[in-house]
């Protein structure tokens, strides 16, 4: 019952990843605030079909598909408001951060290695936004706003390792990887933004922000394939159990 629901979804996750990276060639040789935001659209789109996965397959956790539906969502409108209102498109992001945060703990509960991973990583990307040459932020305003989010997505990223460190599976491995090309998409826009912009800082931070979306999107269809699978464990066990 499941192989031919898990097959059709596979396919229509595979088929959306395909366009969109298509799509971000497009964006990369075109530009545009509206182009940018379709790009956008299809990471929303894999995790809308993973949401209807999710609801299909009947699973019992749904809500970190939610959650990262959510995050999604907010990061494509993060993405049209960085060029209109930067400010606004910052706040947008870290929204949707807390959003990935919330649901990478639905997936695992706190353990102490969350923050034992996160004080090295939340020094380093502090230590990126205020003390490095390569960035230079005048405006206290930003740079503290920046600081804010430099910790929520160190916090980001070290939940995502955590909880592959301690549960190894697709879901964690995507995730963990996916949030580790977002933290550098984000520091390759800074460099863009705050430091010396040049078309190789350009595609290191296109060509790692936009898989990343699209991965953690995917990651949920993993996640609902592994929660599918040991609700039928369980439920094969209950009638074993009943016939002895």
């Amino acid at each position: 019952m499941l192989n031919p629901l898990f097959k059709k979804f596979r396919i229509a996750n595979l088929a959306l990843f395909v366009c969109a990276m298509v799509c971000l060639v497009c964006y990369d040789t075109f530009r545009g605030v509206w182009l940018k935001g379709f790009t956008s659209l299809w990471f929303v789109l894999i995790g809308l079909v993973n949401l209807i996965f999710a609801k299909k397959t009947g699973i019992n956790n749904t809500k970190p598909v939610y959650f990262i539906f959510t995050g999604l969502f907010l990061g494509m409108c993060a993405d049209v408001l960085l060029a209109v209102f930067f400010e606004a498109g910052i706040v947008a992001f870290a929204l949707g951060h807390v959003m990935y945060l919330a649901a990478f703990y639905m997936l695992q509960k706190p353990r102490k290695a969350d923050f034992v991973i996160a004080i090295p990583v939340i020094a380093v990307s502090v230590y990126i936004v205020i003390g490095t040459p390569f960035i230079t932020i005048e405006d206290s305003f930003i740079r503290y706003f920046l600081i804010v989010y430099a910790v929520i997505i160190s916090l980001m990223l070290s939940k995502a390792w955590s909880n592959f460190i301690a549960g190894k599976s697709a879901a964690t491995l995507i995730i963990a990887f996916s949030s580790a090309l977002f933290w550098f998409s984000d520091l390759m826009l800074a460099v863009d933004m705050f430091g010396t912009p040049s078309r190789l800082v350009w595609i290191l931070c296109s060509y790692s922000y936009w898989p990343a979306q699209n991965l953690i999107a995917h990651s949920m269809f993993h996640f609902v394939k592994e929660q599918q699978r040991q609700k039928i464990h369980r439920n094969t066990l209950r009638v074993n159990t009943k016939e002895l």
